[in-house]
């Protein structure tokens, strides 16, 4: 049986700025619960992430953080790896993996991860937010043969 239900334009305004507000309070950026989840793991690692925490340039502003290991300048430093949170901007999950200094050091690091089932472009590797568990277990292995520094 249906029903006829009759809305005066106020009504219907107040339901249309409802449903609008309601779908703009997605979780993105840093508020992203598979983020949260991560960040949570990739804490717990033998070699700690430095994290940076910012805002987007965005209007309204995302709350924004990445994960940074090694330095791809320096003395020490042997490559620069980091995990940044996404956005509707920005959905694409992936990590960063460069070597400033020698580019073919950076080519077998990334075919390490591809042997391991990722995939990757020489600069960006693609991975996904919703496998914390094998991720965080990849990048320590990873850290065993190329130990951040």
């Amino acid at each position: 049986m249906k029903k006829v239900i009759r809305l005066t334009e106020s009504d219907l305004m107040r339901i249309v700025k409802r449903v609008i507000s309601e779908q703009t309070s997605v979780k993105e950026g840093r508020n992203n619960p598979l983020w949260i989840n991560l960040v949570s793991k990739l804490k717990t690692l033998p070699f700690q992430p430095k994290v940076l925490t910012f805002n987007s340039y965005d209007t309204p502003p995302i709350p924004s953080q990445s994960l940074n290991w090694g330095r791809a300048k320096g003395p020490n430093g042997k490559y620069a790896f980091g995990i940044a949170s996404t956005d509707s901007k920005m959905p694409k999950e992936r990590m960063d993996l460069f070597n400033s200094e020698d580019r073919k050091n950076q080519m077998e690091m990334h075919k390490w991860w591809k042997k391991r089932g990722y995939e990757t472009d020489g600069s960006q590797i693609s991975i996904s937010f919703k496998d914390a568990d094998k991720l965080r277990n990849d990048i320590e292995s990873f850290f065993k043969l190329y130990p951040p520094q």
